[in-house]
């Protein structure tokens, strides 16, 4: 939990680089379609974005809210996270939020928790192959599957 992201080549065996930069334990890693950029977040609520060819930090998105997931669409320049309270999906071109993806709050079936609603947490994402459909799992067991499209 040193707050770091070791880049190995797979060829050689060895550690490439050693990126630094997060104040908080590293939650997630994921590398862009073209394999030129990498992604990491965590528990500081910041996704930071590198350069995998230098090994340079490039900058950071902030999210306010640890990060536990990010997955990178196959088809656009987005960048989407998981967090505690929903889905964000930044345009990597213009470093914007295009979309937040709530869930609906839902009330505890079980015996021994309060009737209280809450909001489920998003711990995974998966994109399709086409880019057309993001799936996320949550913590109350649920896949939810969002449509996207450019409007």
């Amino acid at each position: 939990w040193d707050h770091t992201v070791k880049v190995w080549s797979l060829t050689e065996f060895r550690c490439m680089y050693t990126l630094r930069g997060h104040t908080g334990y590293v939650t997630s890693v994921a590398v862009s379609p073209d394999g030129s950029l990498c992604a990491s977040a965590g528990k500081d609520g910041m996704a930071k974005l590198w350069d995998l060819n230098r090994g340079e930090h490039l900058y950071e998105l902030e999210c306010n809210e640890p990060i536990n997931a990010l997955a990178f669409s196959p088809n656009r320049y987005w960048l989407c996270a998981a967090t505690q309270t929903a889905i964000r999906i930044w345009d990597l071109e213009n470093k914007e939020i295009v979309a937040e993806l709530i869930p609906e709050e839902k009330t505890s079936t079980s015996k021994k928790a309060n009737k209280k609603p809450f909001r489920p947490e998003c711990l995974s994402l998966a994109w399709s192959a086409d880019g057309s459909t993001l799936f996320s799992g949550y913590n109350d067991s649920v896949i939810r599957v969002w449509s996207v499209n450019d409007n």
